[in-house]
């Protein structure tokens, strides 16, 4: 079914990786070619692909060039130590109607998704994140999203699917799948005080960029619960990522998107990736795309370097503790990974559709914190969400 719509990679980039240097990523992806073919999808562990639609976000037009231009800055970079395969799948275009484009995207990653292959979307427009998240329908689950952004677009119940309304329709549209999300990056500047009230109703996790400056590792806990990842391109100030339409000065560095990737790529429970919204006809010098090669490649070091502990069973190898809080009587049960010297907390849930949810990510502060007497935050959060 593929093989009739997915077009292959351009054949001009397909000539730079065969002709790069050995050890470089055009030489280790399996590269859908007009002389090859697409790639079997047995035994891949990450897919990339690009969409030559961008009718989701009228103010953003030139999304639909985006693959060709991360391709290119990303097939010459030499990979790590990396055992895993993966594989370029190529061009989907745009269909009759936006819709018609939609239903291709869903049904693309669904069938990756029931293959256990992380989707890795190359900069198309962020409507088609929801796309994403609808494929997880398949699978009967619910589903934690991660979005890495600088604000928050809801849009309303009637408003047609487009990039700055994408996030309504995750929360609103049946089927209710939405279990958490994480909102990274914000800057109160740009996000109205009825979102935020909104955002704290819901018992979102929000992580405000200034936050994060500093202490970049505050994002692993935040990612490691996701199911998939939205990477919108506007969550970086414009000197490291002048691609988009609406930039900002102040944002993540390219330093901080690569940590955040990597982190991204570490959590065992990531199963697509989608960087979003990167429009290479307003791109400095090609600077945009060569961050989001970068951001792939320190996703995919992350894929690699995953250890396998999560999830959570048998518990018995892992380190358990138990605290007391003195004023509730509520115990609180951590564990710690003796692989990872990661840190969970265990939420009791009563909904049991939330079962996958019970083991909630912290780190060795909320731990601490617990000691002190205080009940961390994402214990809260996730405590109401399943009551």
């Amino acid at each position: 079914m593929w093989t009739s719509i997915l077009e292959p990679v351009n054949s001009e980039l397909v000539s730079l990786a065969k002709s790069g240097e050995p050890g470089t990523a055009g030489q280790w992806l399996h590269i859908h070619s007009a002389e090859d073919g697409l790639p079997e999808l047995v035994g891949l562990r990450i897919v990339f692909f690009s969409i030559g639609d961008d009718r989701g976000h009228i103010e953003n037009k030139g999304c639909s060039t985006a693959g060709d231009a991360i391709r290119r800055s990303f097939y010459p970079l030499f990979t790590g130590q990396w055992s895993i395969t993966a594989a370029d799948l190529g061009h989907l275009p745009a269909g009759a109607t936006l819709t018609d484009t939609h239903t291709a995207v869903k049904g693309l990653v669904s069938e990756l998704l029931q293959r256990n292959i992380i989707p890795f979307l190359l900069g198309p427009t962020k409507d088609f994140a929801y796309s994403v998240y609808r494929a997880y329908d398949g699978l009967e689950q619910s589903v934690n999203m991660a979005l890495i952004d600088n604000r928050i677009d809801f849009g309303t119940e009637e408003d047609d699917l487009t990039s700055p309304t994408c996030l309504g329709h995750v929360i609103l549209d049946q089927p209710h799948n939405l279990f958490n999300l994480s909102l990274i990056g914000l800057q109160a500047y740009f996000v109205a005080p009825d979102r935020w009230d909104l955002a704290e109703r819901m018992h979102f996790e929000t992580y405000r960029l200034g936050q994060l400056r500093g202490s970049i590792s505050e994002v692993e806990p935040a990612v490691r619960d996701a199911d998939t990842v939205v990477f919108d391109n506007r969550s970086l100030r414009h000197a490291d990522a002048p691609g988009h339409y609406s930039p900002s000065p102040n944002g993540f560095t390219a330093d901080e998107a690569c940590a955040v990737a990597r982190y991204c790529g570490l959590s065992d429970k990531v199963s697509s990736f989608g960087y979003y919204e990167y429009n290479p006809t307003l791109d400095l010098a090609n600077q945009n795309a060569h961050l989001i090669g970068q951001v792939a490649w320190y996703f995919i070091e992350g894929v690699q370097l995953r250890r396998g502990d999560y999830p959570l069973t048998p518990k018995k190898n892992y380190l358990r503790f138990i605290v007391l809080m003195d004023d509730s009587g509520q115990e609180l049960v951590f564990y710690k990974s003796p692989l990872s010297e990661r840190w969970w907390m265990e939420v009791p849930l009563r909904q049991t559709q939330y079962s996958r949810h019970t083991m909630v990510p912290c780190t060795a502060d909320d731990y601490q914190r617990a000691l002190e007497g205080d009940i961390p935050t994402r214990w809260w959060k996730a405590q109401r969400k399943g009551l």
